[in-house]
């Protein structure tokens, strides 16, 4: 049965940044659990490790060990990375600032957890990787 399935991931390897990312929301709910947090985030913006990161990483590791790293492939999907996880940091954490800013205002209250931190995004980004190796090596 495994090795079946060590198969079809060999032929759908499109396949392996979804259990990434699917894993990462898992762990970052297990970590919410374990804080005793009141907000479980699941497939929600913020928090440790990166969904985004987790699904990016994982994709640039899989066409890395399939194509190669002097593959346009690999190319296209390293830049694709390095925009979302940038993004990730940056612009999402700046429309984090904005929706404090507007919930001091306003009645209507905004998600302040937008974006991520550096060492989210790098955690999620190596979690990603690492999960597609040990799932393509295995």
């Amino acid at each position: 049965m495994l090795q079946n399935t060590m198969v079809y991931l060999h032929q759908y390897p499109i396949i392996i940044p979804f259990i990434a990312i699917l894993a990462a929301e898992t762990l970052k709910m297990t970590i919410d659990l374990l804080r005793k947090r009141s907000k479980l985030r699941f497939i929600n913006p913020g928090g440790m490790p990166s969904g985004h990161s987790a699904f990016v990483g994982s994709l640039v590791a899989v066409v890395a060990y399939l194509e190669g790293i002097e593959s346009v492939a690999f190319m296209i999907s390293a830049v694709i990375a390095l925009v979302v996880m940038y993004d990730a940091v940056t612009l999402r954490q700046e429309s984090g600032k904005h929706a404090k800013f507007i919930n001091k205002h306003h009645t209507t209250k905004l998600e302040e957890s937008l974006g991520h931190s550096l060492w989210e995004v790098i955690v999620g980004a190596v979690f990603g990787a690492a999960l597609s190796f040990v799932l393509l090596v295995v």
